[in-house]
């Protein structure tokens, strides 16, 4: 790890433990931990790795009167672009883009942040066409969700080009990799396929009241895992369960919760699987899986966690969702 002063140019590298996530605003706190490092006389701004997406700015530490830092805390370069918003232009509802995805990165971020991040030079020749942003969305958000929609990911590195110059902090738009697995199809990853149909798929809701005068509702889900009041499953195949919400104060509340509970109920597919330890999976990469039945699975990487504790290193990465 390189210590940065506020101008962005290298102090010296340090040793320490850290603890690092980064990834989406929803999945990730996107903010870091460095600790047991050796900062004595220094008044480090940042750090970053090569070669790595790992970095961010100090904005936090805490000190003892005995001794020196002993610990730093921050964003990573994920959680600063999550504390901007994108902004429909004056006289618009909306903010809708056309064209090449690094000058639209360039366009968001030219006139934010004091020009901290910077588009990487050259074009991506990755198209958009007509994307419009959700209404105030932060920056992180709202460029990872324009570049979802062509299949492409918001890749972020540090770059240092000229000794004794400050370093960058690029963004760039670059097509997502994607993992795929086919049950019985051996491509030298292990994975392991989950199919529970011990699940429940008949809820019946309680909520409130006593006995005869307690409000109920009677939750379905088919098999596509949508719910409503239309039973699907029917005879020996039908699972029903009680559902105890007495606090429910009206009946869409009581939908509304006994909706989410019979999902957590409901059979459900789970597709785990190890990527081997050479592959460098990052945020907005795809993780595909096929079961024996043909159902496919695809998710996006969310989250990624990054540790270093006794110069030992583990990472972590988190798929959208659960099953």
């Amino acid at each position: 790890m390189i210590l940065l002063d506020q101008e962005m140019h290298e102090i010296t590298e340090v040793s320490g433990d850290l603890d690092i996530e980064f990834g989406t605003s929803t999945d990730s706190t996107n903010d870091f931990v460095m600790s047991n490092g050796t900062f004595k006389g220094l008044q480090p701004y940042g750090f970053y790795e090569p070669g790595t997406e790992v970095g961010g700015i100090f904005e936090y530490s805490k000190n003892q009167s005995y001794s020196d830092i002993t610990e730093l805390h921050g964003y990573s370069w994920r959680g600063l672009l999550s504390q901007a918003l994108i902004l429909p232009p004056a006289g618009s509802d909306y903010k809708t883009v056309t064209g090449d995805a690094d000058t639209i990165i360039d366009s968001i971020i030219s006139d934010k942040f004091g020009g901290f991040f910077e588009e990487k030079p050259g074009a991506s020749s990755i198209y958009i066409q007509n994307y419009t942003f959700p209404l105030y969305i932060n920056v992180l958000d709202g460029i990872e969700g324009m570049l979802e929609s062509v299949g492409a990911k918001l890749k972020i590195e540090v770059v240092k080009e000229v000794s004794g110059e400050p370093v960058h902090v690029y963004l760039s738009a670059v097509m997502a990799t994607t993992v795929s697995g086919v049950y019985n199809d051996d491509i030298g990853i292990p994975m392991t396929y989950i199919v529970n149909n011990m699940g429940i798929n008949h809820l019946l809701c309680g909520g409130l009241g006593q006995l005869q005068q307690r409000m109920k509702v009677d939750l379905y889900i088919d098999n596509n895992g949508n719910v409503s009041e239309t039973q699907y499953y029917t005879g020996f195949a039908e699972r029903t369960q009680f559902y105890d919400y007495p606090s429910a104060q009206s009946r869409e509340d009581l939908v509304d919760n006994g909706t989410k509970r019979l999902k957590e109920l409901a059979n459900s597919k789970t597709l785990s699987m190890k990527a081997p330890e050479n592959m460098e999976l990052e945020i907005g990469d795809i993780v595909r899986g096929q079961f024996p039945d043909g159902t496919i699975i695809t998710k996006p990487v969310v989250k990624k966690i990054y540790q270093i504790s006794n110069g030992l290193l583990n990472t972590e990465i988190k798929i959208k969702g659960e099953n």
